[in-house]
């Protein structure tokens, strides 16, 4: 006879294959900003997500902030994310130098 009870293992297993989506869904949809070393939106390009402050030396001949995420970025005048900001809510892209010198995006 066989018995519908499934094992603690098989459990476990399905919550965690239920975690690792759940992740990756999250990571994939989160706002970011890519920053170009020349003007035009040219030359190196570094790309940053959520969480950390970001300084943006070497990287201010434009930038593109994509809010497909929902999180908003703060542009920062002071390094270090120090001083006034600008908040930023919606796609962005500047492909021309810029005064600021720091970015978080809030998540």
């Amino acid at each position: 006879m066989a018995t519908a009870c499934k094992t603690p293992v098989a459990v476990a297993a399905a919550v965690l294959l239920l975690l690792i989506v759940a992740v990756a869904v999250t990571s994939a949809s989160a706002s970011s900003m890519t920053g170009y070393s020349q003007s035009g939106c040219s030359g190196n390009r570094r790309r940053w997500g959520c969480g950390a402050c970001y300084n943006l030396a070497g990287y201010k001949g434009g930038y593109f902030f994509d809010y497909s995420g929902g999180q908003v970025g703060r542009l920062y005048r002071g390094s270090n994310c120090q001083g006034s900001y600008n908040s930023v809510g919606r796609d962005v892209r500047r492909c021309s130098p810029y005064a600021y010198n720091s970015f978080r995006i809030m998540c």
